[in-house]
């Protein structure tokens, strides 16, 4: 973060640039982000019981998510927003399938961007239940700030809260409000230090039979930290991006998903 920006944060919110300033300390602290060697169930959809109409109805709201976002003038997939990518179809997929199964009334998720996944589990809602997203708006990209949520239907609103804040000032609290909840997606910083924060704090928070979805897990060993530590089932999947993602490994990205025991 280059010093204008920090400057501009202290004046802006002091709060906020408290909160970060410990969290770039604790990152700088724990350097461990080495990839880690995730096998991806190549059946994870049959696992999680994604249906043929699952799949037909994500990929039509993927093509017209796509085309709003066209249409406003936003290149979508990776690398659209700065240097983070939009949800892919896959992990798209399995969102809407376990918000169908799980019945979900309760979703929170942290990282916004262009609200693709938050357009996806408002759909997936259908009305009967209530998205809390906490989003940080990046302090040295202003440009980009009316970007945010752009995928998102304004009919929406009465059942969307858009939170703006880091995880770590803004997470715990609400959790402490609105728990028990039956789904968390975490798509913020994709650092150990802060992956690790949002899945230990919101795994007491899910109610049993809940799931936990952790995008972009390949790039540390957090995702396997945290599942090695809880009593849940497990799943690998791979990323399915509308264009190769030349940074992966795999050039897709892996995601995880967590199922806490009933």
């Amino acid at each position: 973060m280059r010093v204008t920006s920090v400057i501009r944060q202290l004046l802006q919110d002091p709060i906020e640039a408290y909160h970060k300033a410990v969290t770039r300390w604790q990152e700088r602290n724990d350097r461990d982000d080495t990839p880690c060697g995730y096998i991806p169930d190549e059946n994870w959809r049959q696992r999680l019981g994604v249906s043929s109409d699952d799949r037909e109805r994500t990929d039509r709201l993927c093509r017209s998510i796509e085309a709003t976002l066209t249409a406003k003038g936003i290149r979508p997939g990776p690398e659209s927003y700065l240097w983070w990518n939009d949800g892919d179809p896959a992990l798209l997929q399995a969102i809407w399938c376990l918000i169908r199964r799980l019945n979900a009334t309760k979703v929170v998720e942290t990282g916004v961007a262009h609200g693709v996944t938050s357009r996806i589990v408002l759909e997936a809602l259908k009305g009967r239940g209530h998205l809390w997203s906490i989003d940080l708006p990046p302090v040295g990209a202003p440009e980009v700030h009316r970007e945010i949520g752009a995928a998102v239907d304004e009919s929406a609103s009465g059942q969307w809260s858009l939170i703006f804040g880091s995880s770590r000032r803004r997470l715990p609290a609400l959790l402490a409000r609105i728990a028990p909840i039956d789904l968390f997606i975490h798509d913020s910083q994709h650092s150990r230090y802060n992956m690790l924060f949002e899945m230990s704090r919101a795994w007491p928070a899910l109610r049993p039979g809940g799931a936990m979805v952790v995008d972009d897990i390949d790039n540390n060993r957090a995702f396997a930290e945290f599942s090695r530590s809880v009593h849940g089932e497990c799943l690998i999947g791979e990323a399915e991006p509308i264009r190769p993602d030349e940074r992966r490994f795999n050039r897709k990205g892996l995601f995880g998903i967590v199922l806490k025991p009933t």
